[in-house]
């Protein structure tokens, strides 16, 4: 006969586990699309980039 699950609580879980970290956060799509523009103009890059901070800050 099995045991009721609040008598048998301190045998449940048996084995090793290990917590792991969480995975890094995508990168920000604004600050992505801002870099690549840079790549293209970095003059129009430079105007909007306080727009993309105040936008997505």
């Amino acid at each position: 006969m099995d045991l009721p699950l609040d008598q048998c609580l301190d045998t449940f879980w048996h084995g090793d586990f290990t917590l792991h970290d969480p995975p890094p956060a995508p990168p920000d799509p604004a600050l992505t699309a801002l870099t690549d523009l840079a790549d293209l103009d970095p003059d129009l890059a430079a105007l909007l980039a306080p727009l993309y901070r105040r936008l997505t800050g």
